[in-house]
């Protein structure tokens, strides 16, 4: 396990080494992606950072720190409602338009609701296209720019490590599942996917990543969200629970210190790196390489599922994983995922 220390002593040792990086957040406006932002943005020398949100003179103050963390950082905001895939499209168009690589993207959007399926003006279910589709879709979008940087990563913090198994009759997720339900979905089909994204772009590293608990107040919000019958179990919880959780959680600003490490480290190594000297801050002592999702042959894919300690996870649920890659389910998720953003898009018009 790393320890706090060793991870700020690595992110220190990140700036020799990270001139000229570019990096685009989407969810960085709040939560654990704003906290890796502007984490990246006092460590890093010379970055070019894009924050995806939906509004620029809400991001005001946010902009205006990252200026004063960096006067270096070359700072942009495009404003848009991710959750549509056709945006999605146009800020992928954007970046490709303006740059010639991208080393980091970082996947943060989401929320949380005991409401029930609520979809966008494109038909998918927005908790989900946030979790899941918009994001997939700029991955997908942006793997010329990713391949083109030296030592790329993906990052999606979600909930690597804690794949369930899912109806796969409904990978849309149209019937009316829980938020635990969706989510779980959603993270399951993302390690599957990257797995699958791995075997045909070795050189990219993907991180899946669940942060833990952080005190970033959405589980206040989440509880604002309850009706009918629930309404006062959520009241009482919000007085009691969600203090009591606060305790023992983390900072917006620590667990920005650990993305920006999962982000920089050499802990985690794509399958094909293209210089190995190139792989990221050095390990400290005493530290191995993170285990892989899948390892043949002393050789990983790429692909991590992260606990909030950064490390590799190995656990109960990597038989759902197992059964699923004999029946080739990342394959199929895949495919569907293709015919949603289709249809998505056609439907937009």
């Amino acid at each position: 396990m790393v320890y706090i220390n060793d991870v700020r002593t690595s992110n220190t040792n990140y700036k020799p080494i990270s001139s000229g990086i570019v990096a685009l957040f989407v969810g960085g406006t709040s939560g654990v992606g704003k906290g890796t932002l502007k984490q990246l943005a006092k460590y890093a020398s010379d970055p070019t950072l894009y924050i995806v949100g939906r509004s620029q003179s809400s991001a005001a103050p946010l902009l205006k720190e990252l200026q004063t963390l960096n006067s270096h950082a070359t700072i942009n905001f495009i404003e848009t409602e991710i959750s549509l895939i056709r945006n999605v499209d146009k800020v992928s168009e954007e970046l490709k338009e303006k740059e010639t690589k991208i080393d980091l993207l970082f996947l943060s959007t989401g929320y949380l609701t005991l409401e029930g399926r609520k979809e966008t003006i494109e038909g998918i279910d927005t908790l989900s296209s946030l979790s899941y589709y918009a994001r997939l879709r700029l991955v997908h979008c942006l793997l010329p720019l990713l391949v083109a940087a030296p030592s790329p990563r993906v990052i999606s913090v979600l909930a690597g490590g804690r794949e369930r198994g899912f109806d796969v009759d409904d990978l849309e997720m149209r019937r009316n599942l829980t938020v635990v339900q969706r989510i779980c979905t959603a993270a399951t089909q993302t390690t599957l996917v990257f797995e699958e994204l791995a075997k045909f772009h070795p050189t990219i590293t993907f991180c899946h990543m669940h942060p833990g608990y952080v005190n970033t107040g959405q589980l206040d919000r989440f509880m604002q969200t309850a009706s009918g019958v629930w309404t006062v179990p959520a009241l009482v919880a919000r007085w009691t629970i969600v203090p009591i959780l606060g305790l023992f959680g983390r900072t917006v600003e620590e667990a920005g210190e650990w993305g920006v490490f999962i982000a920089t480290s050499a802990m985690y190594l794509p399958a094909l790196p293209k210089d190995a000297e190139n792989v990221g801050v050095s390990l400290p002592r005493g530290v191995g390489v993170a285990n892989a999702s899948i390892v043949i042959d002393g050789r990983g894919n790429g692909v991590y599922r992260l606990d909030k300690f950064g490390d590799g996870v190995t656990n109960e649920f990597d038989s759902v994983l197992a059964d699923y890659r004999v029946d080739e389910m990342g394959k199929r998720v895949w495919e569907g995922t293709l015919a949603v953003w289709d249809r998505a898009l056609e439907r937009a018009g």
